[in-house]
Formats: structure tokens, sequence, C-alpha cells
């Protein structure tokens, strides 16, 4: 795995929205932790099944609703990357999962009630949509590792860099000493 040189980097793997330790109807919980990833994040990852795009629960759809309403009720207009990782990609061409994906977020986005200050900021003032598509952990894991490597070297890069997942200016929206 690539190491970033120069650039202190936190990773917070917050449960998913079905983790079966904390039961079934815990949503409090899920809400909580996503408020804080929203809080704390520059790049919020949601790690999804490719066979979940489209579906409404599963794919985390009513999170996503309460991130984007919290977000904007809470915090100032600052971008924050959003990055999708499709895992277990199938033959469906990327660009028609993402454009499937952009429609499931901007309709989430048109439902959302929105503050006065924010009425008519859209999606694209708050978030900087990114989607990887990797391969199936165990039927492509030589193609698997490559292409996560190669991911994690994006957290690695300068942020003036194309491709890089780092904050522009390099900094952060919550330093790292302030946690």
């Amino acid at each position: 795995a690539a190491k970033p040189a120069g650039f202190p980097t936190l990773v917070m793997d917050l449960e998913g929205t079905d983790g079966r330790e904390r039961g079934e109807d815990d949503t409090a919980f899920e809400k909580q932790t996503a408020l804080f990833a929203m809080a704390a994040a520059d790049v919020l990852l949601v790690n999804m099944w490719c066979n979940d795009i489209g579906r409404e629960v599963a794919s985390g759809k009513p999170l996503l609703k309460t991130i984007f309403q919290v977000n904007l009720k809470v915090f100032t207009l600052r971008k924050t990357v959003l990055l999708f990782v499709i895992r277990d990609k199938s033959r469906t061409p990327l660009e028609m999962l993402q454009s499937n994906l952009r429609e499931d977020l901007d309709r989430i986005w048109a439902t959302i009630t929105k503050p006065e200050r924010h009425m008519g900021a859209g999606f694209d003032d708050f978030f900087d949509l990114r989607v990887v598509a990797l391969p199936h952990y165990e039927h492509a894991h030589n193609q698997f590792l490559t292409e996560a490597a190669e991911l994690c070297a994006r957290f690695a890069k300068d942020p003036s860099e194309e491709g890089s997942l780092r904050p522009p200016g390099g900094k952060a929206s919550v330093p790292i000493n302030g946690l």
C-alpha cells in the first residue's frame, strides 16, 4: 500500500447500515456516526456492492438523505468529496453505474428539506462526486489488489495532482490535532 509521505491521514471505519452487532432497528446510531463522519471528513467513502445500485434501502438511500439534510442544516458551505467505491464490479460499464448512482443522488437531493439559506444550492455545491469500481475480491483477486493499491495511492497524492483525493490547498476541514 502507498504511504502518504508528508500527508497525515486519519481513516475511520464506521459501521455500515446493516451491521449485525447493533441490531436491525438502531437507526439513531447510524445517523450519529454519519453526522460524525460528515463533521470530520474531507472524503466520505461509501462502500457499495455493485448489485445494490438502484435499490432503495440496500444502497443506503435513507442514510444518504439524512447525511444530506444534516449537512445542509449544520455545516457551512464546504465541499466534501463523496467517494463511492463500488465493489464486485459487474460487466456493466462504469459510466452507466455512475450515471445510475448520480440519478439516485439527484433524486434524493431534490426531495430533502433545505434551509432557506441553501434553498437554491445544488448537490455539486456541497459534494464532489467520485466513483471507483473495484473487481471482485475473490474472483479477480490480483486485479482487486492492484486497483485497491491505486485507489490508496490517490490519498497519498499531492492535492494539486490530478486524481488526488486530498482537499485542495492541502488544508483539511478539521486539523488532525483538533481530534
